[in-house]
């Protein structure tokens, strides 16, 4: 048993170390008869345009505008300073106009009465100055008066009430000569309230006031009961 067992050993063990070297080259055959696998084909490499980009549209910022110049002001000749004449000695008036609205009468010297006030012109187309004090044109306050109306129709002064601010008032006076004012200003005043300063009153520049009558008509005492007085400048020359 002993020999048998020891003869059958020797046997299988160099079948044991063939046997992997067998199973190896049938290995190493399959690996050289497995085909080999196929390549694959390269991916295509993207072709450049060799012509350079174009270059990039740079926007050029637009130059500010500049601001313009304001307009060098004219040169422009100094004004001719307008100055009020004042006369030495003028001649008496001889005629008063007013030719916006339509007044145009002969003026006649008036003095005053013994209790103070002025006379008034017995032709009611005529106008009255008061002779006592400046002639038009002379410095102070010169005063013209006359009738608004009569029994017969309007008188001299009918519509001294319309006379407006910047209306222009002409004087004729003895000598040819002429004198011109702008009205100022007008009111309208009871006659138991005369403004005496205001219509007589000294001026530094010549000045004239133009009065008649106005406002309501006082039956019982035969006369209106207010005064209209129109106040005036001599023009610059």
């Amino acid at each position: 048993m002993d020999k048998q067992g020891g003869r059958w050993a020797r046997w299988r063990r160099p079948a044991l170390v063939a046997a992997p070297i067998a199973a190896l080259i049938v290995a190493l055959a399959a690996l050289a008869l497995w085909p080999e696998p196929k390549a694959r084909p390269p991916r295509p490499v993207a072709q450049v345009d060799p012509t350079p980009p174009p270059p990039l549209a740079v926007t050029k910022p637009k130059p500010e505008k500049k601001p313009k110049r304001p307009p060098r002001p004219e040169k422009r000749r100094p004004k001719r300073e307008l100055r009020v004449k004042i006369d030495r000695n003028a001649a008496s008036p001889v005629a008063v106009s007013v030719p916006s609205v339509g007044i145009s009468a002969p003026v006649v010297p008036l003095k005053l009465k013994s209790n103070g006030k002025l006379e008034v012109p017995t032709d009611f187309s005529k106008a009255g100055w008061r002779q006592g004090g400046p002639e038009p044109g002379e410095r102070g306050a010169a005063m013209i008066t006359g009738h608004v109306d009569s029994k017969s129709g309007p008188a001299a002064f009918y519509r001294l009430r319309e006379v407006g601010s910047g209306a222009d008032i002409r004087v004729r006076r003895k000598d040819g000569s002429t004198v011109a004012f702008v009205a100022e200003r007008s009111e309208r005043v009871p006659k138991d309230s005369f403004p005496t300063k205001r219509v007589y009153g000294k001026t530094r520049l010549p000045t004239l006031r133009l009065v008649t009558c106005g406002g309501s008509f006082d039956s019982a005492a035969g006369h209106y009961r207010d005064n209209v007085i129109v106040y005036a400048t001599r023009k610059p020359s």
